[in-house]
C-alpha cells in the first residue's frame, strides 16, 4: 500500500487538489481514485491562504470516503482556540494571536461546530509502520504523554476542555520548531512513540536551508536521515509536492 504525506497546505486548496490529481489520487471531480494508497496531511490546512475552510471541507470529505487522515497543526489549534474563547473577554487574546499568525477573519466566520469538533479530534501524533508522523519538529510532544495514545488524548482534552492556560501551553508546544536537529532529540521521540524515522511539516524547508520557496520541490532529509521535513512553504510561493513514505531498511 503506497503511503503519501503532504505538508502544510495553508488554504491553498487548488494546489492540494492538483497535487493529488497529478499523483493519481483524485479524479477530475475530486473523488478518490487512489485505491489502496493512503494519504496523511500533516496539519496546517488553514490560515495564510485564500481557502482555509474550503480545504478543511475537502479533507473532511476525503477522510469519510478514503484512507485519508489529517494531523493537528498549530494553525488548527489556533483557530479552534479563537472560536472557543472569542466571546470571553479574558480569552480574546487567542483571536488576536491567531490573526497575527496568519488567521483570516472570513475563516473564523465560516468555521462551524462540525469543523470545531473535527479539529478537536485530530491526532497530535501518528505512528504508521516505520514512520512517526508529527506536525511540528519538536520534542515537546513528550510533554503530552509517553505513548501515541496518551499524547493524542492529552492534546484533544486540552484543546476541547482545558482552560486558557492549558490551551496556551498546547499552542506554544505546537508552535515550537527545529527541536529535532540533534540525534538524541530524534531518538527520544522514536523511543517513546515508536518507529524508525520521523516525518514532519511546520518549519518550511526553504527557511531551514536558506533558499527560495520556489526552489523547493522535494522533501528534506536531515539528522543523518532520521528526520524528513515535508513543509513545501506553499503560502510563500513553493510549488508543492507529495512525498511517498517508504519502508525503512
Amino acid at each position: 500500500m503506497p503511503t503519501f504525506v503532504v505538508g502544510d497546505v495553508h488554504g491553498h486548496r487548488e494546489t492540494l487538489v492538483a497535487l493529488l490529481r497529478d499523483n493519481g489520487l483524485l479524479d477530475a471531480r475530486e473523488r478518490w481514485i487512489g485505491r489502496d494508497a493512503r494519504l496523511f496531511l500533516l496539519g496546517d490546512l488553514v490560515d495564510r491562504g485564500p481557502e482555509g475552510i474550503e480545504t478543511v471541507d475537502l479533507v473532511m470529505r476525503l477522510e469519510a470516503e478514503a484512507p485519508v487522515r489529517c494531523l493537528l497543526g498549530n494553525h488548527e489549534a489556533g483557530i479552534h482556540a479563537a472560536v472557543r474563547f472569542r466571546n470571553i473577554p479574558s480569552g480574546r487574546i487567542f483571536v488576536a494571536l491567531w490573526l497575527m499568525n496568519g488567521g483570516r477573519p472570513g475563516d473564523l466566520e465560516q468555521l462551524t461546530s462540525e469543523h470545531a469538533t473535527w479539529i478537536g479530534g485530530l491526532p497530535a501524533v501518528v505512528r504508521d509502520g516505520d514512520w512517526l508522523l508529527l506536525h511540528s519538529d519538536t520534542t515537546g510532544y513528550l510533554e503530552l504523554g509517553r505513548t501515541v495514545e496518551e499524547a493524542c488524548t492529552s492534546a484533544s482534552a486540552r484543546l476541547a476542555q482545558g482552560d486558557a492556560a492549558a490551551v496556551d501551553g498546547l499552542l506554544e508546544l505546537l508552535a515550537d520548531r527545529q527541536g529535532l536537529l540533534e540525534p538524541g532529540d530524534a531518538n527520544r521521540m522514536l523511543a517513546a512513540f515508536g518507529g524508525k524515522r520521523i516525518v514532519h511539516g511546520h518549519t518550511p524547508i526553504a527557511f531551514q536551508v536558506s533558499t527560495r520557496p520556489e526552489e523547493v520541490t522535494s522533501a528534506l532529509a536531515y539528522n543523518a536521515g532520521r528526520v524528513l521535513n515535508v513543509d513545501h512553504c506553499l503560502y510563500a510561493g513553493g510549488p508543492g509536492f507529495l512525498t511517498e513514505l517508504l519502508p525503512v531498511d
